[in-house]
């Protein structure tokens, strides 16, 4: 891979990040389905647990995700051309590692907020 590829890819994961979470914070997609949107198994167990697990997941991806983007960007200006393809994908991988990362929060209050079979605990 290119070094502007690897540099492009390193901005990508962020900017997906902001968009797919805006695109969750606004309720996108509406319905429960195992094709498009934040699919874990308690995500998925009705409506209701499918629109909270979009919303608090949109907020984290959006919030985590401008914090990617203003570390990749100073990483990208902070190193040189030599070191680069190392750099890069070591901010590839924390970021994967983040994206992934983003989820347990999300379990954990889909768990406090609701019981095993997607009942409100409220």
């Amino acid at each position: 891979m290119e070094l502007w590829q690897m540099m492009i890819t390193s901005l990508a994961v962020p900017l997906i990040m902001i968009v797919f979470g805006l695109f969750a914070r606004i309720g996108l997609p509406k319905k429960v389905n195992w094709w498009v949107g934040y699919r874990t198994p308690m995500a998925c167990k009705n409506q209701d647990t499918w629109s909270f697990a979009h919303r608090h997941a949109g907020k984290l991806w959006v919030i985590l995700g401008l914090i990617l983007l203003a570390s990749s960007i100073t990483a990208l200006a902070l190193i040189d051309n030599e070191a680069s393809p190392a750099w890069l994908a070591g901010i590839a991988i924390a970021q994967l590692v983040v994206l992934l990362l983003a989820l347990i929060p999300t379990e954990i209050a889909l768990r406090k907020e609701f019981d095993k079979n997607g009942k409100r605990r409220r």
